[in-house]
């Protein structure tokens, strides 16, 4: 088995790294459901970030077709994608190879990104026998953190979905849902709390982990569901 970002030994060499200078990846997975076990990744998008520029020709959109065939109806509702759409896309074995070369010596971004990750990883070790760990930011996490030091309104406390968290800075959601439409908004909220980070002169990534990190913290099971939608 190939274990991708061996954390242990790589930890104290990015963390020393600036911000400024860190290659992100900012990923989102559209699901059959939110169940690890039973349901499956049918998309996943992405676009990459050099610290707080969004590269935006640098992008990965793929549609797959998910082992399971069995679909809840507000999951179709949700992303508007149809089963007899899917079967027409490839396996996913050779989209999860593309990603993990799309996405190499890159931080893993998203929004509730530990549901995205469980995915991932599940699909990666299940088709490829590989591990797949890379260090990971939560913008969700971020947002939070800015709130409790009162850089941002304490009335932001209770928004928790995309959707909420980009009107709140002043970010036009378009196409919510679409895997690489969702990593766009998620990239744009991150850029702006790295703005807000920047203000406070968190400048390295090792300062990002701690406050973003899900590895260092999380949320319940009640509010990922909330922020999170297939």
């Amino acid at each position: 088995m190939i274990k991708f970002f061996r954390k242990k030994r790589d930890k104290g060499i990015i963390s020393q790294q600036l911000i400024s200078e860190t290659d992100f990846v900012v990923v989102d997975t559209e699901l059959t459901g939110l169940n690890e076990f039973r349901d499956n990744i049918i998309a996943i998008g992405a676009i990459k970030m050099k610290g707080r520029t969004i590269k935006i020709g640098d992008i990965f959109y793929r549609t797959v077709s998910p082992s399971t065939k069995k679909f809840r109806k507000e999951s179709i509702m949700i992303h508007e994608i149809t089963p007899s759409e899917l079967e027409k896309c490839p396996q996913i074995e050779p989209i999860l190879r593309e990603f993990i070369k799309f996405s190499k010596n890159c931080l893993v971004v998203g929004h509730c990104v530990d549901i995205d990750l469980t995915f991932l990883k599940k699909e990666i070790r299940n088709n490829l026998r590989e591990i797949f760990e890379p260090f990971s930011i939560d913008t969700l996490l971020i947002y939070k953190w800015l709130i409790k030091k009162e850089i941002l309104p304490s009335d932001f406390s209770n928004k928790n979905s995309l959707e909420n968290i980009a009107l709140s800075l002043d970010i036009e959601p378009k196409e919510l849902h679409d895997a690489l439409s969702d990593a766009f908004i998620t990239a744009q909220i991150f850029q702006r709390l790295l703005a807000y980070l920047g203000e406070l002169k968190i400048f390295t990534v090792g300062e990002l982990l701690e406050i973003g990190s899900i590895y260092e913290k999380s949320f319940g099971t009640t509010i990922k569901k909330e922020a999170y939608q297939l």
